[in-house]
């Protein structure tokens, strides 16, 4: 007879292996924080062995834990596949997308009413935040990631690749020259978004380490943005994310180089979520709306 611990304990266990805490697995579960730990301790009851044990930081799994996550993982994958397969994709629920709120705000929502046009019966839900939606969990259909495309497991789709250079408002422009210097930018205020690229821009552009007159540091990019136009600093400007304000004139380019940084916005899912007609229509939306830019 095949030795199969409770289905509940072993819910409850990935949950908290991916999520890190009871609370987040009890939300994910739409259960108590109690009830979490009960059923984590009816499976280790049941298998003999613990899985998790505390720390200073929260819980941890244990080297038998951290054996058994991917396994289970996996049956959880295999068996929500399965039903897929033999119920089709689940059309009751909104479409999910997870993405980055400046993604969201700067790309997406210029865009979005075309979509709609297109499909007005679709139901959809956009997540945003720090926090990346996990796929292979089922916590969203598709997600826009940044960074070098490198997510195994997933289907990746490169969207939007950035190119840098410094903008400023124009009344900041006078006084920088033709050519960004050490001297000339050690004078500005350098406004800062959490992981930029400005050393990268920096060093392309050939400008020897210096000490700007001050740094100011955002949590977003559309702040940092509005702050450039007040004229509080120089901002490193990213291709397509600040075309609206050089259209506009509030933000002009003072030097030339633009430096391909490797980094950009990829669209990423599981490839079998394309069975569900709405993942692929958005994930042809999408594609069509970036080579049509």
């Amino acid at each position: 007879m095949r030795r199969l611990p409770s289905l509940r304990g072993l819910q409850a266990f990935e949950a908290v292996a991916r999520t890190g805490t009871l609370t987040r697995a009890a939300e994910t579960l739409g259960i108590t924080v109690s009830a979490v730990s009960h059923r984590i301790r009816g499976l280790e009851d049941e298998l003999g062995v613990p899985l998790l044990t505390r720390q200073s930081r929260g819980l941890a799994l244990t080297e038998a834990g951290a054996r058994y996550r991917a396994p289970v993982e996996e049956a959880f994958r295999r068996l929500a596949q399965a039903t897929a397969d033999l119920l089709g994709p689940d059309l009751s629920r909104p479409l999910t997308i997870s993405l980055y709120s400046e993604f969201g705000l700067r790309w997406l929502m210029p865009r979005l009413h075309r979509f709609r046009a297109a499909y007005p019966d679709m139901d959809f839900s956009i997540l945003s935040g720090p926090q990346l939606a996990d796929l292979v969990a089922g916590e969203a259909d598709l997600a826009v990631r940044y960074g070098r495309g490198q997510w195994p497991g997933l289907e990746v789709e490169p969207l939007l690749m950035f190119s840098v250079t410094p903008l400023c408002a124009p009344s900041l422009r006078v006084g920088l020259g033709a050519q960004p210097t050490a001297e000339a930018l050690a004078r500005q205020t350098l406004l800062r978004v959490y992981h930029d690229d400005w050393d990268i821009w920096l060093e392309a552009a050939g400008v020897p380490p210096f000490r700007p007159a001050r740094e100011f540091f955002f949590g977003n990019y559309s702040m940092a943005t509005q702050a450039a136009i007040n004229g509080e600093g120089l901002l490193l400007g990213y291709s397509e994310y600040a075309a609206p304000e050089l259209s506009a004139g509030t933000l002009v380019q003072p030097f030339e180089p633009m430096v391909v940084t490797g980094m950009g916005y990829h669209l990423v899912y599981l490839k079998e979520r394309l069975a569900d007609p709405r993942v692929r229509a958005f994930r042809d939306w999408v594609v069509g709306e970036v080579e049509g830019t």
